[in-house]
């Protein structure tokens, strides 16, 4: 990787004119502590670090939001004006913003904070400041313990240019860039003398010129920027490279880095309050607790307003940020239902294994225009139970591992042309098309059959499982995974004392956590039956209750000692629930 090297003073003058800030840089967020000892390390010959840049061809420049260094930058509000390109040349600063607008602050701009007790709703509690520096300040006059972490040439930040006298010669820092040449220099230290007055020593003015020649030296002369310049126009290697230029303080992710271009286009209000205040409301507003982030909203305003699927920088480029912002109301109405309907099925964040499932139900719900079907017609019952049937079994079978991607296309590509002859949920073209296009098979075959019968309790896709085989039944009140039989009726002692021989014991308690054992009871149903006798327990409950939860009629079976006969008849009947459960022509 080579580098460049250039001077503070050209790299100042190049700062807004070629070199530009993308929207995945982040906030400016140095304090005037951090400024002030950029500029006394820089002074004592410190190296400042490199810097990366990237240099955007003509052609590319449109796709991406452009961005102004801000040099006078005002607390609290860090976000950077969006420029036009204009014809010309753009070069992102991709590692070294901080550092480079610090500089720009100190040299040609201001830093405005809010006075001590400020009111923040008054213009008058915020004050521009400036950088100064006391010339008569001997930097040799530090022990050297003090090396690293003295300010050892007295530079500070002040709302009022600071009064000089016989024991500080303050000037202000910028004032340097107007003296680029000898004469212009020489003169600026005559003046300056002049009006330290006649008490000031010799030593005194040597000092002062010292440092005056020693700050015009690391901004005019000295060359301590040192940058490479990235010329490829592949987004994908710029952000990976990014991500490592960044590594060394907050650890950054792709992830990050698209919200930066989200906040940065669309603004900090609205992100926090439309797109974070949706997160919050999904997460815990819609009847149950789940788990979404940020990521999932931005993914789906891509795909819900027909951009390209893929979650990528290069996605989010100046026109698809426009196009999403303009969609955004109905990616909001058309999320929120789609997570009410899963909140409706039973689910919450443990049992939703798989977020991206959403995205597919949020789109069918935005080509009904955000219609929530929430509703008791015909239309809302039929199409619940459908998408119902198709949450459950992509979560079962795990049709959203692997690329997301390709999957959420998938099913965006059949919903779209299924919707151009009919409102209803595409169950069957969904199926059909992601088996043959995505190998994602969302029926229960014999083998899949098997393998869900063969969970255990204690697993999060036991209480999926439990939920689809409930038959689109609600269960808005706190509900159990509880052992239908329990486990104190099924311990070797209780099974010894009615008679079960030993190798049957075995056998039972091997499959005493089996799904075939298990029911999803509402905490008081729970809390009631305990682990007493199942048999008076069921008889009290009647045949609705023991048809609602599979449960064999045959009282013989609801003994102990019977417990693999009954474990057989019940996973029967969940094999037919099972069976049943994804026929495609038929419905509700």
């Amino acid at each position: 990787m080579s580098y460049q090297s250039i001077t503070i003073a050209d790299a100042i003058s190049r700062v807004n004119q070629s070199l530009f800030l993308p929207a995945i840089q982040r906030p400016y967020v140095w304090k005037q502590e951090a400024i002030v000892s950029l500029f006394d390390s820089l002074l004592q010959g410190y190296p400042i670090s490199s810097f990366l840049f990237w240099s955007v061809e003509r052609d590319n420049r449109r796709n991406w939001s452009i961005f102004k260094f801000n040099e006078r930058y005002r607390q609290g509000e860090p976000w950077n004006d969006k420029v036009e390109p204009d014809g010309r040349d753009v070069m992102f600063v991709l590692d070294g913003q901080q550092r480079l607008t610090s500089l720009l602050i100190g040299l040609r701009g201001s830093y405005t904070s809010r006075q001590r007790y400020g009111r923040r709703d008054k213009a008058a509690s915020f004050r521009a400041h400036h950088l100064y520096l006391d010339l008569f300040q001997d930097p040799e006059a530090f022990d050297n313990d003090d090396e690293v972490t003295a300010n050892r040439y007295g530079i500070k930040f002040s709302d009022v240019a600071p009064r000089s006298d016989h024991r500080h010669l303050w000037i202000k820092i910028g004032d340097i860039l107007d003296l680029e040449h000898e004469e212009r220099l020489a003169s600026y230290m005559d003046q300056r003398f002049v009006a330290a007055g006649d008490r000031v020593t010799t030593d005194q003015l040597v000092v002062a010129e010292a440092n005056l020649r020693r700050l015009h030296q690391r901004i005019w002369l000295d060359r301590p920027v040192s940058f490479h310049v990235e010329t490829s126009q592949d987004i994908e290697r710029v952000l990976a490279i990014f991500i490592r230029a960044n590594d060394g303080g907050t650890k950054l992710s792709k992830a990050d880095l698209l919200m930066s271009v989200v906040t940065t286009t669309w603004g900090d209000n609205y992100v926090r309050e439309e797109v974070l205040g949706l997160v919050n409301r999904l997460n815990k507003g819609m009847g149950s607790e789940f788990s979404f982030d940020k990521d999932l909203v931005m993914r789906a305003c891509l795909v819900l307003s027909e951009l390209p699927t893929v979650y990528s920088v290069a996605n989010f480029n100046a026109h698809n940020m426009d196009v999403m912002r303009e969609n955004w109301p109905l990616v909001r109405r058309s999320l929120e239902g789609a997570v009410a309907l899963a909140a409706r099925f039973g689910l919450d964040s443990n049992m939703l294994t798989s977020t991206n499932t959403i995205i597919p139900i949020a789109y069918y719900l935005s080509r009904l225009d955000g219609h929530s079907l929430d509703g008791t017609s015909s239309f809302d019952v039929n199409n619940r139970e459908r998408i119902r049937r198709w949450l459950f079994s992509s979560l079962i079978n795990g049709v959203f591992g692997g690329n997301s991607d390709q999957t959420i296309a998938a099913c965006r590509d059949t919903i779209r042309e299924a919707s151009r002859t009919s409102r209803d949920f595409p169950l069957r073209e969904l199926a059909r098309d992601l088996r043959t296009r995505r190998n994602r098979y969302i029926a229960f075959d014999e083998e899949g059959v098997k393998r869900l019968l063969g969970m255990n309790y204690g697993s999060k896709q036991t209480s999926l499982a439990l939920s689809m085989l409930y038959d689109g039944r609600q269960f808005r009140a706190r509900y159990h995974v509880d052992h239908v039989v329990s486990t104190a009726s099924l311990s070797e002692r209780a099974l010894r004392e009615r008679g079960v021989p030993g190798a049957v014991i075995e056998r039972i308690r091997a499959s005493a956590n089996r799904l075939g054992n298990l029911q999803l009871l509402i905490d008081r149903e729970n809390l009631n039956k305990s682990d007493g006798a199942l048999a008076p327990w069921l008889e009290d409950r009647g045949h609705s209750f023991r048809e609602r939860h599979m449960i064999p009629d045959d009282p013989s079976l609801w003994e102990p000692e019977a417990f693999l006969e009954f474990l057989e008849a019940r996973e029967d009947i969940m094999k037919k629930a099972l069976q049943r459960f994804l026929i495609i022509d038929e419905v509700a």
